[in-house]
């Protein structure tokens, strides 16, 4: 199965938010307000808790078997790390929730051998996560995370 092209289109929308924390604390940072990098972290961690629960629905296709349990599994484990992290100080959040997401796509390397390669989706898994990766080094360089 071929990705639709809303599968990139959503994707692609879903990097906007990550990016406009970090620009917006470039560009005009005495405008921000002070609650947008908390509201910046909840995005990432519903982002992270969202992608494990994509990936449960591909695991729960095989659910009868070891390989579909054990995917199940990574996602729950997943979504309670997402959830974790975004409970962290704003310091370790970061990259805590930067580790969330690394586990992902290394998640999504083990679905795409184990369970079923889906046409594209890794690869645009991993170029979204580059993205967020960015964004995420782009305001830790910013520092005042306190």
């Amino acid at each position: 199965m071929k990705l639709p092209p809303l599968v990139y289109l959503l994707g692609y929308a879903g990097l906007i938010p990550f990016l406009a924390g970090p620009l917006w604390l470039t560009l005009a940072p005495a405008t921000a307000p002070a609650a947008l990098d908390r509201w910046w972290l909840a995005w990432a961690a519903l982002i992270a808790a969202f992608m494990a629960g994509s990936f449960w629905g591909m695991a729960l296709q095989v659910v009868e078997g070891p390989s579909g349990q054990l995917g199940m599994a990574m996602s729950g484990a997943l979504m309670v790390l997402a959830w974790a992290a975004s409970l962290l100080p704003l310091r370790w959040a970061l990259p805590a929730l930067g580790v969330v997401f690394l586990l992902l796509v290394l998640a999504e390397f083990w679905r795409q051998r184990v369970l079923d390669p889906l046409s594209g989706y890794l690869s645009l898994r991993a170029t979204l996560t580059l993205g967020v990766l960015a964004a995420f080094v782009w305001r830790w360089l910013l520092g005042g995370l306190g």
